[in-house]
């Protein structure tokens, strides 16, 4: 997701840029929607929690890993 053009980055309103950016074409908003109400239905906040802690750990790995090339020397010799 523009790890290279966020890591050449010098200045914290470019990366706010890019990555508003880049979010906004994630997805297609009418098709997202249509598969929460159509496909999935209805999930409790209970269900929703459970989900969320059983992903945590994943989650929590792909951020340590994106923070470790953006403090890694190669960023500061940028």
């Amino acid at each position: 997701m523009k790890e290279d053009e966020l890591l050449l980055t010098q200045h914290v309103g470019d990366v706010v840029h890019i990555l508003q950016k880049s979010t906004h074409h994630l997805f297609d908003p009418d098709e997202l929607l249509g598969v929460a109400f159509d496909e999935i239905g209805s999930m409790t906040t209970n269900t929703i929690s459970k989900e969320r802690k059983k992903l945590e750990p994943e989650v929590m790995a792909e951020l340590d890993e994106r923070l470790g090339r953006l403090n890694s020397p190669k960023a500061e010799g940028s």
